[in-house]
């Protein structure tokens, strides 16, 4: 598997004890991790705007900043 090119981090709107982390690769594929869980992936897609919704829809805030790697 490629490196990602980026990382955000993101974090439970509700409660702020959890984090999930969004990483975008070269090609515009986007993954969903969860480091709680050995960085397994939880969701991809294909696009910043879907990733970035199915986020908000499950009430997670990014975190200010996007980390490049």
């Amino acid at each position: 598997m490629k490196r990602p090119k980026w990382i955000e981090v993101w974090i439970d709107s509700s409660s702020g004890e959890y984090v999930l982390l969004l990483r975008g690769f070269e090609d515009g594929r986007m993954e969903v991790v969860d480091p709680q869980e050995q960085y397994r992936v939880i969701e991809a897609f294909n696009d910043y705007a879907d990733a970035t919704l199915w986020m908000n829809e499950d009430e997670y805030d990014l975190v200010e900043g996007r980390h490049a790697l």
